[in-house]
C-alpha cells in the first residue's frame, strides 16, 4: 500500500458495467478448514484419558467448518484493499448476499449465488488511472431505501456511487491524504466517517454534502489515522493510527450534535459555506496497549478489540490501575489506563493493513495473515482464545489476506489478497473442539489437519 498520496483535485467518476459468471470451484482435501490447536491424535487421546479416570461427562462444543466454494481473479491484477458486505440486502424480504470489493481504481460487487459461485453485478472504473482504492463502505437512502456505496484510496477523495441506478453521484474532497478506511455511522445513514493518512477524521453528511466536523489537532492524532468505528448506539468514536495511540471520540457533546443538526439545514446551492467544527480533544486516548501501528480497531459492545503488527488481537476497556513501576514521563506518553481482557494470537502477521472483521451478531472474528491463513474464533466460547481457534486455508493462495467479510450468520466468508483473488467459503457443518468430527458433517474430513501456527 502507497501512503503517500498524490495530491490534485478530483474529476468525475465513471460507471462501467461488466457482465460475467465466475466459475465454482469445487472443494478438495486441501481447501478444507482445518480446526486449530493441537494434533488430532494427541488431543484425542488426552481426552480419552480423562474420560478413563472421571465419570464426569464434559460437553463439547461446536463450531462452524467451512469449504472452498469460489475463488476468482480480478483482471487488473493488482492488491484488493477491502471488501464489504452490504448489510441492507440481507433484511429484504428475499435476502441477496451482495458484497463490493476494492483495488486498483476499480470498485467491483458482486452476488454470492446459491450453488456457491459468484456473479459479478457491476464494477465502477474512476477515471484517474493513478487513483489506487483502499476501502469502501455500504449505506442506504433512508427515503428510497436504494444502496448507496462509497470508497476512497490514495488520493484522498471518497467517491459516493447509486448501485440501484448504475450512477456516479458525488465526490467529498476535504482530505490532504489518502483514504484509509470509511465507515457509515450506526443510527444515522447519512453520516460517513472517513480516516485519512493527513492525521484527522472527517465526519460528513451525505445528504448535503458538507464536512460536519474534524477530529484532529492539538490532542489529535499525530501520524496517519488507519481505523476507526462507532460504537452500537452511535455516540462514540474510536480512532488508531501509526502513532501507536487509540482514541475514543464523544459525539453527545453539545457543539457536535448542534453542528450535526445544523449540516441538515445546509443549502447545498449555498455561496455560503458550512462552517466546520474542529474537534482537538478525545475523551480518551492510550498508547499502553500496542508497542507498533494499530491498523484496525472495532468496538464489541462496551470494550474495545485492537491490531496490531505483533500476532495477535488485543481485547481491552478504558480504565485501569495505574502503572506504579513507570516514571512520569513515559506514564505521560502511554496516556490513558486501560485493562486488558484478552489476547487472541496468531501467526505471520508482521505487516501491517491487514484488518479483522465480526460478523453483525459478534459470535465470530476472523483475521487473515501474510501466508493466506485465515483465523477464526468463536467469541462465545467461554475459553475463547484457547478452544475456539480453527483456521481455513486454500494451497492456491499465498499472499497477504488483506481483509474478510461475513454475511450476517457468517455462514459466507470473502476475503481478498494481495494478488487480486477473491475467496468464497461456506459453512458446511460443525467441528467440535479438540478437533473431533461432527455427526453433522455432510462427509469426513479429508483435509490435513494443520496447526494454526
Amino acid at each position: 500500500m502507497d501512503a503517500m498520496p498524490e495530491s490534485g483535485t478530483a474529476t468525475d467518476g465513471i460507471l462501467l458495467t461488466e457482465s460475467r459468471t465466475t466459475r465454482t470451484c469445487s472443494s478438495t482435501s486441501q481447501d478444507i478448514a482445518a480446526s486449530g490447536g493441537k494434533s488430532r491424535k494427541d488431543t484425542t487421546a488426552k481426552r480419552k484419558s480423562v474420560k478413563s479416570h472421571s465419570n464426569k461427562k464434559k460437553r463439547k462444543k461446536e463450531i462452524p467448518r467451512y469449504r472452498l466454494s469460489a475463488n476468482v481473479k480480478e483482471d487488473h491484477g493488482k492488491p484488493l484493499y477491502a471488501v464489504q458486505f452490504n448489510p441492507f440486502y440481507e433484511n429484504m424480504t428475499k435476502p441477496r448476499s451482495v458484497f463490493a470489493t476494492a483495488g486498483s481504481n476499480r470498485i467491483t460487487v458482486y452476488e454470492c449465488k446459491p450453488d456457491g459461485g459468484l456473479d459479478v453485478l457491476q464494477a465502477y472504473i474512476d477515471p484517474n488511472q493513478e487513483e489506487l482504492y483502499y476501502t469502501c463502505a455500504w449505506s442506504q437512502d433512508p427515503d428510497t431505501k436504494d444502496p448507496i456505496l462509497a470508497a476512497g484510496g490514495k488520493h484522498g477523495v471518497i467517491r459516493i456511487l447509486r448501485p440501484a441506478s448504475y450512477s456516479f453521484e458525488k465526490s467529498l474532497i476535504g482530505h490532504g491524504q489518502a483514504i484509509n478506511e470509511l465507515r457509515f455511522h450506526i443510527t444515522d445513514p447519512n453520516l460517513l466517517l472517513s480516516i485519512s493518512g493527513d492525521h484527522a477524521l472527517r465526519l460528513w453528511n451525505l445528504k448535503t454534502g458538507v464536512c460536519v466536523v474534524i477530529f484532529g489537532g492539538e490532542k489529535g492524532h499525530r501520524d496517519e489515522v488507519l481505523s476507526a468505528d462507532f460504537n452500537l448506539d452511535g455516540t462514540k468514536i474510536v480512532s488508531c493510527g501509526i502513532d501507536h495511540s487509540l482514541k475514543i471520540w464523544d459525539l453527545n457533546k453539545a457543539n457536535i450534535k448542534d453542528a450535526i443538526k445544523s449540516s441538515y439545514s445546509h443549502n447545498p446551492k449555498s455561496k455560503t459555506p458550512f462552517k466546520v467544527l474542529v474537534e482537538h480533544f478525545p475523551i480518551f486516548s492510550t498508547c499502553a496497549v500496542h508497542r507498533n501501528y494499530v491498523d484496525c480497531v472495532r468496538w464489541l459492545g462496551d470494550l474495545v478489540l485492537s491490531k496490531s503488527t505483533d500476532n495477535q488481537i488485543v481485547c481491552w476497556k478504558p480504565g485501569g490501575p495505574a502503572r506504579m513501576d513507570l516514571n512520569e514521563k513515559r506514564s505521560s506518553y502511554l496516556g490513558d489506563t486501560v485493562t486488558i481482557l484478552q489476547r487472541f494470537e496468531f501467526s505471520h502477521c508482521d505487516i501491517w493493513y491487514l484488518r479483522f472483521c465480526m460478523d453483525r451478531s459478534y459470535n465470530v472474528l476472523a483475521v487473515g495473515n501474510q501466508e493466506g491463513k485465515v483465523f477464526l474464533w468463536d467469541l462465545k466460547s467461554q475459553r475463547v482464545a484457547r478452544n475456539s481457534r480453527i483456521t481455513i486455508e486454500s494451497r492456491k493462495c499465498k499472499t497477504p489476506v488483506r481483509q474478510i467479510a461475513m454475511n450476517k450468520d457468517a455462514s459466507v466468508i470473502v476475503y481478498v489478497c494481495d494478488d487480486g483473488t477473491v475467496w468464497r467459503w461456506d459453512k458446511y457443518g460443525s467441528v467440535l473442539f479438540g478437533g473431533a468430527s461432527s455427526a453433522t458433517d455432510p462427509e469426513k474430513h479429508s483435509g490435513d489437519a494443520s496447526d494454526d501456527d
